[in-house]
Parts: C-alpha cells; sequence; structure tokens
C-alpha cells in the first residue's frame, strides 16, 4: 500500500512539474534571446494561431510531456508566439529571409547570435518532436553546415537532398538548389531512383524547366522509381502551384501559372484543372467564364460527382439567368438524382424548373422532394414552402 501511494505521489508530481514548467509559453521574443544568450544556450521559437487545432493538440499533450518538457527545458530557451498577432507578424518579417511561415504551428531554431540553425512545420508527435530537436542540436544537422557542405560538393546527391530537404522544411523553394545539382549530371545519368528523390523534392515549380523534363521522360522516371510516384508528383505539382491561388481568388498569378498545367494532358491534372476554374470562377463571380468551363466540361469530368453537379446546378439556380443554360443544369441535377436521391436534390430540380417556368415539371419534383423526406421522418416545411410557391405562380 505504501509503495502504491508513493509511486501516485511521485506520479502526481511529474505532472505538476510538466504542467508547470510547461515549455512554448508566451512570452516577449526578445527577453527570450537576451535569456539564451546568457544561458549560452539555442533558442525555439513556436508560431501558432489561436484557431489552429495542430497547435492546440501539440500545446495540451506534446508540449507538457515529461520527457520534452526536460528535453528542451535542458537544451534550449523556448518561446511561443501568436503569429497572427502584431509582435508575431513583426518577427515573422524579422526573420523573412531566414525562413516562413506558412502553416502552424512551425518551429524555428535559433542560436543565441540569431543564426538559423534549423526547423519544421505542422503537428508531431512526442518521440519526433524530440528527434528533431535532438538532431538540431549537432553541428552536422544544422542548415548553414548544410548549405556548406552541399556548395562545396554540389554533384553529390545525398548531400543535395539533405539541403533540399532543410530549405524546404525553411519554407523555401529548393529549385535552384536542385538545378546546381543537376548542372553537374549528365541527363542520361538521371534516372536512377536517388536523382527522381533529388528531383521530385527539388522541383516545386511548375515553369521550371525540369519539371518540363519530368513530364517528357515520365517513362524512364518511372522505371527508376514507380508510375505511380511519377504520377503522383505531377498532381502534387499542379496542387500546389494553383490552390493557394484559387483559395485567395488571385486570378492574376493563377491565369499565370494555369497554362503550365494545361500542357501537361493528363485527366486527372485536367479534372483538378475544372475543379479550380469552377471555384476559382465562382469566387469572382465571374459568371460569363463559369457557364463556358461547365458547359464545356461537367459533362467529362463531373457526371459521376454527384455533389459536384449538384454544387453546378445550385451555382445556375442562384446566378445564372439564361434559359438555355439553365435546361443544361437541369439535365446536370437529374443525372445527380440518378446517382443518390435525396429531398436536397429534388428541391434545387424544383427550383430550376420553376426558373425556366416549368410548373408542372416543377411541382412534380417539389412533391418528390416533399415524399422523401416524409418518408425519412424529417421536417416537409421547405418542400410546402416551394409547392405553396408553385401554385401561386402564374
Amino acid at each position: 500500500m505504501k509503495k502504491q501511494l508513493l509511486f501516485f505521489f511521485l506520479l502526481l508530481g511529474f505532472s505538476g512539474f510538466a504542467q508547470s514548467n510547461m515549455i512554448f509559453k508566451d512570452r516577449n521574443y526578445f527577453e527570450a534571446q537576451n535569456e539564451a544568450k546568457e544561458k549560452n544556450k539555442p533558442l525555439v521559437v513556436m508560431f501558432y494561431a489561436n484557431w489552429c487545432e495542430h497547435c492546440k493538440k501539440m500545446k495540451s499533450s506534446v508540449l507538457v510531456d515529461t520527457d520534452v518538457v526536460l528535453f528542451y527545458g535542458s537544451n534550449y530557451i523556448t518561446v511561443a508566439v501568436d503569429a497572427e498577432s502584431e509582435a508575431g507578424n513583426a518577427l515573422k518579417n524579422k526573420f523573412n529571409k531566414l525562413f516562413k511561415v506558412r502553416s502552424y504551428p512551425t518551429f524555428a531554431f535559433l542560436s543565441n547570435k540569431e543564426v538559423y540553425l534549423g526547423g519544421f512545420s505542422g503537428e508531431m508527435k512526442k518521440e519526433s518532436f524530440l528527434e528533431e530537436g535532438n538532431k538540431l542540436l549537432q553541428n552536422d544537422n544544422q542548415y548553414e553546415t548544410l548549405k556548406a557542405v552541399f556548395n562545396a560538393e554540389p554533384s553529390n546527391a545525398d548531400k543535395c537532398l539533405k539541403f533540399i530537404t532543410a530549405v524546404r522544411k525553411a519554407g523555401f523553394d529548393a529549385t535552384e538548389v536542385t538545378q546546381k545539382y543537376l548542372a553537374t549530371q549528365a541527363k542520361e545519368n538521371l534516372f536512377t531512383e536517388l536523382n527522381w528523390r533529388v528531383m521530385a523534392n527539388g522541383i516545386n515549380t511548375i515553369e521550371a524547366p525540369e519539371f518540363q523534363f519530368i513530364l517528357d521522360h515520365q517513362t524512364e522516371f518511372g522505371k527508376a522509381a514507380s508510375p505511380s510516384r511519377v504520377e503522383k508528383k505531377i498532381l502534387f505539382m499542379v496542387q500546389d502551384n494553383l490552390r493557394a491561388y484559387v483559395d485567395a481568388s488571385d486570378t492574376l498569378n493563377y491565369n499565370k501559372r494555369r497554362p503550365y498545367a494545361e500542357k501537361i494532358h493528363l485527366r486527372k491534372t485536367d479534372s483538378m484543372l475544372f475543379k479550380y476554374d469552377t471555384q476559382i470562377y465562382a469566387n469572382t463571380q465571374d459568371w460569363k467564364k463559369y457557364v463556358a468551363v461547365t458547359q464545356a466540361k461537367t459533362d467529362e469530368f463531373a457526371a459521376k460527382d454527384s455533389n459536384q453537379l449538384v454544387e453546378i446546378a445550385s451555382v445556375y439556380l442562384n446566378y445564372i439567368k439564361d434559359p438555355i443554360a439553365l435546361e443544361k443544369a437541369i439535365n446536370w441535377i437529374q443525372k445527380a438524382i440518378e446517382i443518390s436521391e435525396n429531398a436536397e436534390k429534388h428541391l434545387v430540380a424544383a427550383k430550376l424548373y420553376l426558373k425556366v417556368k416549368n410548373k408542372a415539371k416543377a411541382l412534380e419534383e417539389a412533391e418528390k422532394a416533399k415524399k422523401w423526406s416524409a418518408n425519412m421522418g424529417w421536417s416537409t416545411s421547405e418542400s410546402d414552402k416551394i409547392i405553396q410557391e408553385i401554385k401561386a405562380t402564374k
């Protein structure tokens, strides 16, 4: 019994130690830097956002783990910064040339003289977090060392790959590093698994000539690595180079890079472009282009995607007036109903028919929506409302 009580209190003590000594507390960065100088330790800055679930999970689990607290508390000075606060934005700007904060959480490791040692982004498990922290204590794994080692022997694929990894973890494009290595290699010698890894990790700009080289030699790289890995890289390139512009409704940069993706001529990339086109034209309310692309390509790329058909038909219902275009939208919603029926789809169909003044078909679809809802035990109020509207329409 005494041993059990002792174990309990020891466990409680360790838990209290972890909680009371939680690392990566919010504090003034410059105070942390001064402490790092005084104690002659490197420091680690955690950039987080209050809305970031990955940040919250790490703060509540990994960062209060006893082993993590002891290791980082012994070897580093730590500080957490709200990356979207005034102080956080100022700090991101201060270090903009050393590393980029592109996602949350981002952990940046710095010497007490503010030399960038390395870093990484994203949620990590305890073991990986400890491993990364331990690696960056060693000079051979630090950014400037990896850079110097590569520049001393730019023809070495292994050294190039290690530096590429460090560059990407710092949030930068590694295309120039990769190009420097490739300039030392004969083209006929590039089709190896190691060289594929260099190119797959290092070429991240869709307009780079090296990416076109990958496209032109998919078969050769497929034999060196695998066809699926080559295809995965191509799809990732399209997504990585275009998605951010779509989300930001940045038509200028989207239209600059889109032609490079269009020239790939793979069904999967063409399908991706179709989704991106519809999204960015809807975001910017460019309904003329939205209609043009959906009229030309919906049957090819969305005919079996019920959700996308409903989404497109709903956009036509809310924003498009052309009767011929609306008839096309009616065909798409009917295809969606054929794939899988529900009340929502019948309601969209009813509203589209009403919009083109086909009261009979509108009433038929509204009645189907009501019946479907009733059979499921759901409210029929929306269906009833549409039915009343149809009957009141002259």
